[in-house]
């Protein structure tokens, strides 16, 4: 079974959400250099997006436990359904106390590409100073935790 970017994503924040400890300054730099980067500048990179996640993964054993647990949760979840509780854009700035810019979003990435909840919320919260704090603050990603698990074959 072929796992999804999105759900991979989506996995690994609902694991950072659980996560009770901290991340080391190292584990948050390579989270906001290597994952928050491709995703702010290269999401269509999804081989390399996958490959960063699973080496933040290899690196912390409880975090890696929580994702596992957490891919059970999204294993299910296809489409629309994987961002159907992630809260709009503008209270996903309030909650994580991201201001307006008064001038217009300019993506960075290419110019084709589609952009996705998922990834959009990724990116928001990797890109932060203590992206396990600032993920807490979303409280909609505990709606996921209440899916029934699905067993992974």
């Amino acid at each position: 079974m072929e796992t999804s970017v999105d759900k991979t994503l989506l996995a690994f924040l609902l694991a950072l959400y659980r996560l009770e400890g901290e991340l080391t300054k190292v584990e948050v730099a390579d989270l906001q250099n290597n994952v928050g980067t491709l995703l702010e500048l290269r999401p269509d990179k999804e081989k390399a997006i996958l490959q960063e996640v699973q080496t933040m993964l290899e690196k912390n054993s409880e975090l890696n436990q929580l994702y596992q647990e957490a891919m059970t949760k999204v294993a299910s979840l296809e489409g629309e359904q994987l961002s159907q509780w992630l809260p709009p854009n503008n209270r996903l700035q309030q909650q994580l106390g991201i201001q307006e810019i008064d001038r217009g979003y300019v993506p960075e990435g290419k110019a084709t590409q589609q952009t996705n909840e998922v990834v959009n919320l990724s990116r928001m919260v990797m890109r932060r100073d203590r992206p396990e704090k600032d993920v807490k603050k979303i409280a909609e990603l505990g709606r996921y935790w209440e899916i029934p698990p699905v067993p992974m074959l």
